[in-house]
């Protein structure tokens, strides 16, 4: 038994961004099969169409680029004192946001948790602590130095204290796609114990988000619509609310598809360029200059307000915004690959980040935010001159990691 379970399986090879859309929207997919919800649509014949034709495409597309993915791996050598300066940064705009609203969100419930934040810090500080606390779990996975770890789990901390729920999935799932992408190869043993520990993360992430939202057992249960199949299951409200929030994004979107007529009325291809392509950061200060008014797409229940990448697109062009918008998503990963390729220094972070991208676009269209798009076309060209720049070579290392073989030639 210990000998199956010290084998090693290749996992790096999924951490595809293509592959990623595809399991991303498989896994609503089948949610959908446990019938927990008795407010969800049924899916449509032509929305699973819509999806089999894009995976097809997307797989297709995500085998090509896997064959120059090595180029992630080259290193270079760093100044290890701009970490220490970048991470003292990060908490210094952490402290700027706080004392400019005047609360702190896990202590001072009375105010919305979504609103905290100082304009353009709150960018600025947010994109820093997701993009360097995936490069302090490398540099951890590299030199084995404490301090690294010390500094993501402070970054992390500083995540649930604000509430930034979103933000914790995205350094945990851009940690773990740099995982896999580093080790290559995982035993048995840490893929039972992550498949082990799905239940309580599924309890704990509920229970954090009905803590965060202030919700009681009662509501979630029937407000939210918990069929009796789940009541009578004996399974935990909390796996209920992860249950909603994995699969609602799909379910919104059905009902989208249900309401909407077939013709798109005059206006839509101007909301849809505002509210889909623009990053928002723009759109909303062009609001009024405009007297542009956000999308109000249908929803299944006003609490679940997660739609996917095409909700609002469907919504605003419909079938072509959709199809529209699979094709940009398919130029953002072309060209997020492309940067990360030229300028590789932060090669292996920025392509776990712009995995995470892709997968967390079953909840919202993540293309048009500026923080993302700072984090995946910004801070790679930025910091890598900074941390490259001739003169800076004092106190810097070497990362060293073996340059993997072609991922190809493994199989």
């Amino acid at each position: 038994m210990r000998g199956l379970l010290k084998i090693r399986v290749n996992l790096g090879f999924l951490v595809n961004p293509f592959y990623l859309y595809c399991i991303a929207f498989s896994i609503p997919i089948i949610a959908y099969l446990l019938g927990w919800s008795k407010i969800f649509p049924g899916l449509s014949a032509y929305l699973i169409l819509f999806f089999a034709v894009t995976f097809i495409i997307f797989i297709f597309a995500g085998y090509l680029l896997i064959q120059n993915r090595q180029d992630l791996f080259i290193r270079h050598p760093f100044n290890q004192y701009l970490y220490d300066i970048i991470f003292w940064l990060i908490i210094l705009l952490c402290f700027i946001n706080i004392f400019y609203m005047g609360y702190l969100p896990i202590l001072d419930r009375t105010h919305n948790y979504r609103e905290f934040g100082m304009p353009v810090v709150d960018p600025l500080f947010n994109s820093l602590c997701i993009f360097f606390s995936v490069n302090y779990f490398h540099s951890f996975l590299d030199t084995r130095k404490k301090k690294f770890i010390i500094y993501f789990l402070l970054i992390l901390f500083i995540q649930i204290v604000l509430f930034r729920r979103s933000s914790i999935i995205w350094i945990i799932t851009s940690s773990t796609f740099l995982f896999l992408l580093y080790k290559k190869k995982v035993s048995l043993l840490i893929i039972t114990a992550g498949i082990i520990s799905i239940p309580l993360l599924s309890y704990c992430f509920g229970l954090y988000g009905n803590a965060r939202s202030k919700l009681s057992k009662s509501f979630v249960l029937n407000e939210l619509g918990a069929s009796d199949a789940f009541k009578n299951s004996g399974i935990s409200y909390n796996h209920y609310m992860t249950y909603l929030y994995v699969s609602s994004p799909l379910a919104n979107l059905q009902e989208n598809i249900n309401k909407r007529g077939e013709e798109v009325k005059k206006g839509d291809a101007r909301d849809f360029l505002f509210y889909c392509l623009i990053p928002e950061t723009f759109t909303i200060r062009l609001e009024k200059p405009l007297h542009l008014s956000p999308p109000v797409c249908n929803l299944i229940t006003p609490e679940l307000i997660a739609g996917s990448i095409f909700m609002v697109s469907f919504y605003t062009l419909g079938w072509y915004g959709m199809i529209i918008m699979f094709f940009y998503l398919f130029i953002f990963i072309l060209l997020g690959s492309y940067v990360n390729r030229k300028w590789n220094t932060f090669g292996l972070e920025a392509f776990s980040l712009l995995s995470a991208t892709v997968s967390l676009s079953i909840f919202s269209n993540f293309l048009n935010r500026l923080d993302v798009i700072m984090m995946l076309f910004i801070y790679p060209v930025l910091f890598h001159f900074i941390f490259t720049k001739p003169g800076k070579s004092a106190g810097s290392s070497f990362r060293i990691l073996p340059t993997p073989k072609p991922l190809n030639a493994e199989r």
